[in-house]
């Protein structure tokens, strides 16, 4: 039996590949050499099939529950075997005909088209042209959110895959030298942005007033596109071995989980960053790590206790989150830190990894986009800012992956206890 199915394994993969091999599909159709050929509307279909949703929903908690926990349908090796094999190709942007996903600063041609004189602005016009996007933001996400930007405006749009902190380094370096590549940058919370005006233009989406009051632009540089929840993913299979129970911050401090904790480098990627900063705020809630001062008060223990599950990690810092995950599903580590957007993609595809939302309570942290400043395509940009905050668009996505939307009414509700950064 496992004979027949390494050999079904093999037929699948060269399958997939054949059907959806991303140097292949780039030559052979890229979108940016040949706009006329790659239509947009043709290229919505490339995104991630859509999937059951994940989780629990209710109202929004108003003190400490439980950890929840939220599974997909466990799939077998059989079930992954051909389409599966595909699917998860897909995932991971071997057929995202609708963007080139590149690394590098190759300079890409750009033929913007403007927006014919008295055209209504805003996500409905459809300008047409090129767009060059640098982005963090995790394959699924890309795919719940461009293809139907595509459709919708006739943007062709060029995504470039890259870490956190090489999108702000880069497009910090391409503004000083004077000759920006990319268009629009889109991941990360606000801190990734700190440049300001010094890096980015200023720019009012016309959606602003439409968002959750904590998720609209105020500077006019950084625009929150969706909400990120810092959770704990956990190899359940693994987790049972070593008879571990993981329902919050505090457990992963078990002694039998040395050296079994993956994080991945806060200072490169974005969700481990918000991560470090929902640890640091979850220890600041456990009484074992404060400490008393001089004049009696209680000192918060969050650099103490995040101190301890760094030491906890062993040194296994990976370099991105999506390292953190695959360490998770292999059982390289019984669990990690990680955004729960990118965990609930995992366990839908896989079944294997268990997202569990921390009894102390959760960090939100914004998934920002902002236009670059001296953009070549200004108007497409402005036309992708519009859009991602859009009711469409966030209900578009929110059929897709496990979402919670910048706008009330739309994905997930907040069924947890939100934690405070700087209060204990």
């Amino acid at each position: 039996m496992d004979e027949q199915l390494d050999a079904l394994d093999e037929r699948g993969k060269k399958a997939a590949a054949d059907a959806a091999d991303p140097m292949d599909a780039a030559s052979a159709a890229d979108p940016m050499d040949a706009a006329g050929a790659a239509e947009p509307e043709d290229a919505a279909s490339a995104s991630v099939p859509d999937g059951p949703a994940d989780g629990p929903t209710g109202a929004p908690a108003s003190a400490p529950s439980p950890a929840r926990r939220f599974h997909a349908p466990k799939l077998t090796r059989r079930s992954l075997v051909g389409a599966g094999v595909a699917a998860l190709a897909v995932g991971a942007g071997a057929a995202s005909g609708i963007a080139r996903c590149t690394a590098g600063d190759a300079s890409v041609p750009s033929e913007p088209k403007s927006p014919e004189p008295g055209a209504a602005a805003g996500p409905d016009s459809r300008r047409g042209g090129k767009l060059v996007m640098y982005t963090c933001c995790d394959d699924d996400l890309v795919n719940a959110f461009v293809p139907a930007f595509m459709q919708e405006t006739g943007i062709v749009v060029d995504v470039r895959r890259m870490t956190a902190s090489e999108c702000r380094d880069s497009v910090a370096a391409e503004v000083a030298a004077g000759r920006p590549i990319a268009d629009v940058v889109w991941g990360g919370d606000e801190s990734w942005y700190a440049a300001g005006e010094a890096d980015y233009e200023k720019y009012f989406s016309s959606e602003n007033a439409n968002v959750l009051d904590g998720c609209r632009n105020t500077s006019g540089y950084v625009t929150p596109a969706t909400r990120e929840v810092c959770v704990i993913a956990v190899n359940s299979a693994r987790a049972e071995e070593l008879s571990v129970e993981i329902e919050g911050y505090a457990d992963l401090l078990d002694e039998r989980l040395a050296g079994l904790v993956a994080v991945a480098d806060a200072g490169t990627d974005a969700a481990a960053k918000s991560s470090a900063e929902a640890a640091r705020a979850a220890g600041d809630l456990l009484s074992a790590f404060s400490t008393t001062v001089e004049d009696g008060s209680a000192q918060p223990g969050g650099d103490a206790f995040l101190a301890a599950l760094e030491t906890q990690a062993g040194g296994n810092v990976r370099a991105t989150s999506e390292d953190v995950l695959e360490d998770v599903l292999s059982g390289a580590a019984v669990t990690g830190l990680v955004y729960e957007q990118q965990a609930a993609a995992m366990t839908r595809l896989t079944g294997e990894v268990e997202v569990v939302l921390p009894r102390e309570g959760c960090l939100v942290a914004h998934g920002c986009t902002a236009i670059v400043r001296g953009a070549t395509n200004l108007a497409q940009a402005q036309g992708w800012v519009d859009f991602v905050c859009g009711e469409t668009a966030q209900k578009g996505a929110a059929a897709k992956v496990r979402l919670r939307s910048v706008r009330d009414g739309v994905g997930e509700k907040d069924d947890f206890v939100q934690l405070t950064v700087g209060k204990a």
